[in-house]
């Protein structure tokens, strides 16, 4: 106690003192002021219980310290409560116990290379601790003074969301990259399609102005009519480009009504006979129930597709064929021509955006067609079967599944 009443710590050392026969004949104190050395070990005190909460309270995976028989020395954090271990039962016993073996001997494995070679490893992926979670470990040497190495440090972190984060970046910038290319694509495609209706417009207009007598209305007809299958080529190949967009954006809605598939169809023939060649026609067969479950639009659009395809690739006096089947809550929907077909080659890639057969020559299309008709199928919980010879004709058969509709 200091003369104003305040304390301080000391460190008190007895010695006894001895005469020469050796009985003590009185002692001999020593006092030291350790006030400086209380105050460094306070704080050293609490710097370890900031240090022990920090490995207490790892928000991401685990830090552990680890002897050279694998063994616990230390570990504590997320990991082990994901796992449903008590980490203050886990000091001493082996590391990861409740993981398989071989897994087990992985890690160990390289956790004796850092051992050995007194090295660093960083960010090795552990083989599945927890189903649906991904982690690495790093692992360090821990250098005593002479230089050995008895203790390894390991760092375990929980890198899902991380790698959920990535894998999203990367499909957003995968789909960044199609969308680049199918800007640059259509450019290239839309230059080339729109070159020659657009000039059939422009030549038809010119020549109707030259017609202006009443015996000129036949030619001015044809001339008009030539431009209404002129623009309604434009908008169909704009359409495409439009319904490609929706598709990679996934903004197509899909809405799944009754109705009657025969009626449908009928109304669609009715639509599209005026765009068939001279003297094609389209036949058509049902079998079944003919009310069915599906999105009439999309069917309307893959009839629409897949009609327009067969026209373009087969004569003038070819016929089409349609038939749909429903049996057992399956819809099937075929398409035949009688025209040049596609070789085996082409076949591999005819649902590819801009793919067209090597045999298409100088017919037009945008190669969106058929791309478009898998997406919507697949909207439909449909699947899309090709079997064509060259020279044979065509059959797309698309067999849709309403029980999952």
């Amino acid at each position: 106690i200091r003369k104003n009443g305040t304390t301080f710590p000391v460190s008190l050392t007895i010695t006894a003192i001895r005469d020469k026969k050796g009985e003590i004949i009185g002692y001999m104190g020593v006092v030291f002021d350790i006030s400086e050395r209380k105050k460094a070990v306070e704080e050293l005190k609490n710097v370890q219980e900031l240090f022990l909460q920090l490995l207490r309270n790892y928000p991401d995976g685990a830090i552990s310290i680890i002897d050279k028989n694998y063994n616990f020395v230390y570990t504590s954090g997320e990991l082990h409560t994901r796992m449903n271990a008590d980490p203050k039962q886990l000091i001493g016993k082996k590391i990861f116990s409740n993981l398989s073996e071989p897994v087990r001997q992985i890690i160990q494995t390289t956790l004796g290379d850092v051992f050995k070679n007194k090295s660093f490893i960083s960010d090795f992926e552990l083989p599945d601790p927890l189903a649906g979670h991904i982690y690495v470990m790093d692992a360090f040497p821990l250098i005593e003074g002479d230089g050995s190495v008895n203790k390894v440090g390991v760092i375990t972190r929980n890198i899902s969301e991380l790698k959920k984060a990535e894998d999203d970046l990367r499909e957003a910038l995968k789909k960044e990259r199609e969308l680049s290319e199918l800007k640059s694509r259509f450019v290239s495609m839309a230059s080339h399609e729109f070159r020659t209706p657009l000039s059939t417009v422009l030549s038809s207009a010119y020549l109707i102005e030259k017609y202006t007598t009443i015996d000129d209305q036949p030619k001015r007809e044809k001339h008009l009519q030539r431009i209404v299958s002129s623009v309604t080529m434009l908008t169909d190949i704009l359409n495409d480009f439009l319904s490609v967009g929706k598709i990679e954006e996934g903004k197509i809605p899909l809405r799944i009504t009754q109705f009657n598939i025969r009626e449908v169809i009928k109304a669609i023939k009715g639509e599209i006979k005026n765009t068939l060649k001279k003297e094609q026609k389209i036949l058509y067969h049902h079998e079944g129930n003919p009310d069915v479950l599906l999105d009439a639009s999309l069917l309307k659009h893959i009839i629409m597709n897949l009609v327009s395809n067969a026209s373009k690739f087969s004569s003038e006096a070819s016929p089409i064929e349609i038939k749909t089947i429903s049996y057992n809550q399956h819809i099937t929907l075929s398409v035949k021509d009688h025209g040049i077909g596609i070789s085996k080659e082409d076949q591999k890639h005819l649902m590819e955006r801009f793919f067209r057969g090597a045999n298409a020559g100088n017919i037009q299309g945008t190669g969106l067609g058929l791309h478009i008709v898998s997406k919507y199928a697949e909207l439909m919980n449909g699947t899309v079967e090709c079997k064509s010879e060259l020279e044979k004709g065509t059959e797309f058969i698309i067999t849709f599944n309403t029980k999952t509709c």
